[in-house]
């Protein structure tokens, strides 16, 4: 029989074709088949199998004859978020005996040059071949777009998310598209408690409630509380405001303590004799041909000290005497400092690894006291009561007083209403309304030689003092202002501020 009577029938696709033949037809030849396939243009993926199968016995039912080659899709753009919007309740103690239900904030937060979002490129398909020798492209890959909205730029040909700014980061989707943003304000609605759990947050934050006992909220910018804080600590790295007072509470803003700025000063000095120091030591160990690890560091390091760096020792005791003063105030980085000096002044000989972190703790210290320098947080509230308030740089109480309250700051410290009890250091200038009662501990205000105290009312048995001159008021005083005179002797001034 004739190929012509056969039938060919390609799919839409053009990746498969069928054949059949007439009823009655009992035997064909196999190149009347392909001659029936090439009319038809079939010329590719031919089943000989089914060529020869099909010859020797046709049927009406249509076979599959011939198989194309489908193209293989490529790998889409793909895009990897290095964050969650939120974390999943219990998360932090997963794995742990232990859980603090306080530590159950779900917040997300990310400092400046955090990694947000990775687009990873995409990767081309193989392209097929139709029955009919046709070429059948892949179909292109999906291509995302990403875009930065607020606190977010894109690096790298916009493949990168990466945040400008601190803040909580998050994201919207449209279509293919992705916006980034990180909000640098944080508002929590409601108390901070026990439900909420602590509160930490790269940025700025404000709690419309109270802070209740046992939290803690701590941010990396400003904060305010339009609530009371109760038995709690707060931190922030920029200005504080508490709107309802606090009771029983730490506050601490910024990094700053009393005598911060001086001690900016001795460890810049101590710094610049251990860059002359290492310097010294380098030109040992080329003169000589060692390696450090080799030389007797020790005791080259001791000699050092002793003839061309004569002035080292001294001022790092003066620096240990003045964190001593002001141990239970200091941050963390200059406490470890201090730990770290020790290593200059004590009986056993230094190491290469000792001096190494010696230097790495001084530079530590030196950026975080100069950053407190440039940056000072105030804190501003209505009152105090039985709390310890640490500001880098002014403290302002605004309208009831302090009762039993420790009050650090770098800068100035003014107290509208009544001073009962307590402390306040301060590196500038106090001012106070009231000083003392006539019940309880009296209390003391303490200020930079270069500070003034003035006072409206003192009540017997306050304590100020200026620099190193101190005096304790033997009666109740209107108005006076406390200062050193030229000579350096304190000078209590009655009358108008």
């Amino acid at each position: 029989m004739a190929g012509e009577n056969l039938k060919v029938t390609i799919s839409e696709d053009g990746l498969r074709a069928y054949i059949s033949a007439p009823e009655g037809v009992a035997v064909l030849e196999q190149e009347a088949v392909r001659e029936a396939l090439q009319a038809a243009g079939v010329v590719w993926g031919i089943k000989e199998e089914v060529v020869a199968s099909f010859a020797a016995g046709p049927r009406p039912e249509p076979l599959l004859v011939a198989e194309g080659e489908p193209p293989q899709p490529g790998v889409d753009e793909r895009l990897e978020i290095f964050f969650e919007e939120e974390i999943p309740p219990g998360r932090a103690g997963e794995g742990e005996e232990r859980v603090d239900f306080r530590e159950t904030s779900t917040i997300v937060s990310v400092e400046p040059g955090t990694l947000l979002a990775v687009k990873h490129p995409p990767q081309p398909g193989q392209p097929g071949r139709s029955v009919t020798g046709e070429v059948l492209p892949p179909p292109p890959p999906v291509l995302l777009e990403l875009q930065a909205g607020k606190g977010v730029e894109l690096k790298e040909g916009g493949t990168r998310v990466v945040a400008a700014g601190s803040g909580r980061p998050w994201y919207r989707k449209a279509g293919n598209t992705y916006i980034f943003y990180v909000d640098p304000l944080l508002v929590h609605q409601g108390d901070v408690n026990i439900k909420s759990g602590n509160i930490r947050f790269k940025g700025d934050l404000k709690i419309l409630g109270d802070v209740c006992e046992a939290m803690e909220v701590e941010a990396t910018g400003a904060v305010e509380i339009t609530g009371l804080v109760t038995r709690a600590a707060v931190v922030s790295g920029r200005k504080m405001h508490v709107h309802r007072g606090v009771i029983g509470s730490r506050l601490r803003a910024g990094t700053g303590f009393p005598g911060a700025l001086k001690l900016s000063f001795m460890f810049r000095d101590i710094k610049s004799g251990l860059d002359l120091l290492r310097a010294a030591l380098e030109q040992v160990k080329q003169r000589q041909g060692k390696s450090p690890a080799r030389l007797d560091f020790g005791r080259v390091l001791m000699a050092l000290m002793d003839t061309r760096f004569k002035h080292l020792r001294p001022l790092v005791k003066n620096t240990l005497r003045e964190i001593a003063a002001v141990r239970a105030m200091v941050p963390e980085e200059v406490a470890r400092c201090g730990r770290s000096l020790n290593c200059l002044v004590g009986l056993n000989p230094l190491t290469v690894k000792n001096f190494d972190q010696v230097v790495r703790d001084v530079e530590a210290a030196v950026a975080l006291l100069q950053e407190a320098a440039e940056n000072p947080a105030d804190v501003v509230l209505p009152s105090a009561m039985n709390s310890t308030i640490q500001s880098s740089g002014s403290v302002f109480v605004t309208r009831r007083g302090c009762v039993n309250t420790t009050i650090s700051a770098g800068r100035d410290v003014v107290i509208r209403g009544s001073f009962k009890g307590g402390e306040i250091f301060c590196d500038g200038s106090a001012e106070v309304e009231e000083l003392g009662s006539a019940l309880g501990a009296p209390p003391v205000v303490r200020v930079g030689a270069s500070g003034v105290i003035r006072v409206k009312r003192a009540f017997p048995g306050s304590v100020v003092q200026v620099g190193q001159r101190r005096q304790v008021l033997a009666q109740a005083t209107g108005s006076i202002k406390v200062v050193l005179n030229k000579e350096g002797e304190l000078d209590i001034i009655p009358g108008k501020l």
